[in-house]
């Protein structure tokens, strides 16, 4: 016996399907939204909760053991547990290292700001500075995925973080450009600033740098330092 099933009952069902899928999505995003706006959160908190100065190093890099915990599938993570446990774990070494940062900072600014160049050797010695002012930033753009993702000493993630910003230069240069289209962004729409500001840069940066460790851990096999990474 052969049934005919009617044409608008088969329309119905894939009509159904399709509202079912778009809801789906629709639920994914706002959940995804909920999530960086919690991590948001979180990293303002305990930024304040260290009174900014102390907070800042420890809080960023807690926000990046999120975000990297995310872009390596795991998007089911007690998002508080992760963050507070990164948080908890590197506040000194962290800490410490944005010490240095700072200072090194401080210096590089103030040489450039009142370093007028009257001459050729100030010129020189401007033009140098530069240079350690570009190697600067590429450091910063790579100090807290490696904090986050490898348990080094201290000095590992100023070398590494050098080593891997100038022998992946695309993939910091694209840091850098994906960096600047957010501030602008934030700048045309700055009420979303205290909301998604830090949790976006973090899961930009994080993913691009995740792409520089794979393909790094992957042509460093051989060097026991890159392996010892965190859980």
């Amino acid at each position: 016996m052969n049934f005919c099933i009617p044409g608008n009952i088969h329309k119905g069902g894939e009509k159904f399907m399709e509202q079912n899928v778009s809801m789906g999505r629709v639920l994914s995003f706002c959940e995804w939204v909920l999530k960086f706006f919690y991590a948001n959160l979180l990293w303002f908190v305990f930024t304040m909760l260290g009174l900014g100065v102390f907070g800042f190093m420890p809080a960023t890099t807690a926000l990046f053991s999120v975000t990297r915990k995310w872009i390596m599938g795991k998007t089911d993570i007690p998002i508080f547990k992760t963050f507070w446990q990164a948080y908890r774990g590197e506040f000194f070494r962290s800490n410490a290292i944005g010490l240095i940062l700072a200072a090194a900072g401080i210096i590089i600014y103030v040489d450039l700001a009142f370093i007028y160049p009257d001459h050729l050797l100030l010129h020189v010695l401007r033009f140098v500075i530069m240079v350690f002012g570009f190697l600067f930033l590429i450091m910063l753009f790579y100090m807290f995925p490696l904090l986050a993702h490898f348990d080094w000493k201290k000095r590992m993630y100023f070398k590494f973080s050098l080593i891997l910003g100038i022998s992946y230069l695309q993939y910091t240069l694209t840091m850098m450009a994906v960096t600047a289209m957010l501030y602008i962004a934030f700048a045309f729409l700055p009420g979303i600033v205290p909301f998604f500001s830090a949790s976006l840069l973090s899961y930009a940066v994080m993913w691009l740098a995740y792409q520089v460790l794979k393909k790094a851990e992957a042509a460093e096999q051989k060097e026991t330092v890159i392996t010892t990474r965190h859980t």
